[in-house]
């Protein structure tokens, strides 16, 4: 049983700031279709769609689930051949304690004998980004080189890559909690309010686990003023696992209607990252991809 205590300082302020989603049949009528929405939106005849992955605290899996995301979508449309998929890292942090995205996917081996050309250099340098591609797997990465290590990009340049980077299908790997902490006076709040308000989707991902739920409610309160600002979301429980007390999980957050996200085995982690490849492949991930894109 979990002690309730532990969330009594922040019960109250969940409970207002998803009350609306609770108790307004419009909302609670949108929410039940987003996820209705998403592969739609990815058909060629809707254009361009920008989908955001944005974890609620550290460590919430939001780029594991973006890697798996594009990968998979990668597939899906592999017959498709002008319907393009990017994976776009919109990350602020100037060091990552877990290690940089393009690490994780093995991105060096990936391309060893061919150029990757960084998006971030070309737009800190004023260079055109359209038509630029990284393409492996299917997908195009767009990710910071671990060698950049420079001041973190400014919210002008986070929209112009989200905006100018090549992909029919964007998948950008949004650190909310990255812009909310950050040291700049140009990050912050407003800042990823902005961020998020120029995305078509929005896929919120919460880690159940008490200590990092309590660290989701500033984030998670920008994201719930974008849903009523009329962008779509889905919000997402990854790592579940028998100790999950989800009852819990479901009341501090007001959350409800939900895509479900499983743990996966420390094996299975370690096996996709020494193979350079995401989590895609993984049946109980695979199964979850397909939940949250079913069209």
């Amino acid at each position: 049983m979990v002690d309730n205590s532990y969330y009594d300082n922040y019960n109250v302020h969940m409970s207002l700031l998803f009350s609306t989603s609770q108790n307004d049949t419009g909302a609670v009528i949108k929410r039940r279709h987003t996820r209705e929405l998403i592969y739609p939106a990815c058909q060629k005849d809707q254009g361009r769609v920008k989908i955001g992955f944005t974890g609620l605290s550290a460590g919430a899996g939001a780029t594991t689930l973006c890697f798996a995301a594009a990968e998979y979508l990668a597939s899906v449309f592999s017959k498709q051949k002008d319907r393009s998929v990017t994976m776009l890292e919109l990350d602020v942090r100037t060091d990552a304690p877990a290690g940089r995205p393009y690490d994780k996917i093995g991105i060096d081996r990936r391309f060893a004998g061919r150029d990757f050309i960084s998006l971030y250099r070309l737009a800190a340098e004023g260079k055109p980004l359209r038509g630029v591609r990284n393409i492996d797997g299917g997908v195009s990465w767009a990710l910071r080189l671990p060698s950049e290590h420079g001041p973190a990009p400014d919210p002008t340049t986070l929209h112009r890559l989200m905006n100018n980077t090549a992909g029919d299908i964007l998948l950008c790997d949004i650190s909310a909690q990255g812009i909310l902490n950050a040291a700049s006076i140009h990050l912050n709040r407003d800042a990823l309010k902005a961020l998020l308000a120029d995305l078509d989707h929005i896929v919120c991902v919460f880690d159940p686990l008490p200590s990092r739920l309590l660290a989701s409610v500033p984030a998670a309160e920008v994201c719930r003023a974008a849903e009523a600002d009329g962008v779509p979301v889905t919000w997402v429980f990854n790592k579940l696992n028998p100790g999950v007390n989800m009852r819990e999980a479901m009341r501090f957050t007001g959350i409800k209607d939900h895509v479900p996200f499983p743990a996966v085995s420390a094996e299975a982690v370690y096996s996709a990252e020494f193979a350079c490849r995401s989590l895609a492949s993984e049946p109980e991930i695979k199964a979850a991809l397909s939940d949250l894109f079913a069209g």
